[in-house]
């Protein structure tokens, strides 16, 4: 789980070298039926809003899995280069496409 939490890092990292705001955070809740606190990490893009004259944070993705939020950095990161999208991993073409709906 470290070297997780080391990637998700350098990620957030080299995005925001190029001048983006992303946040990295986690929250836990309490989940009865499994009889333990359950973690959701979140990727949150800070956006300077004039009207406030300060900077909010807009949710741009939420998951209980590190490995997606993986996933979704590298996708962001490909973008920001104007790389083709990697399509290895199945399950995360499918979640992929679920974010495009929203």
């Amino acid at each position: 789980m470290a070297s997780n939490i080391t990637n998700i890092k350098k990620l957030q990292h080299a995005i925001n070298s190029k001048g983006h705001k992303l946040l990295y955070s986690t929250s836990q809740w309490y989940s009865e039926t499994q009889d333990r606190p359950v973690t959701v990490y979140h990727i949150k893009k800070a956006i300077y809003d004039e009207d406030l004259g300060r900077h909010v944070n807009m949710e741009l993705f939420k998951s209980t899995s590190m490995i997606q939020i993986l996933l979704f950095l590298r996708d962001y990161w490909y973008k920001l280069n104007d790389m083709k999208l990697p399509t290895d991993n199945e399950e995360w073409n499918n979640i992929r496409e679920q974010l495009k709906k929203e």
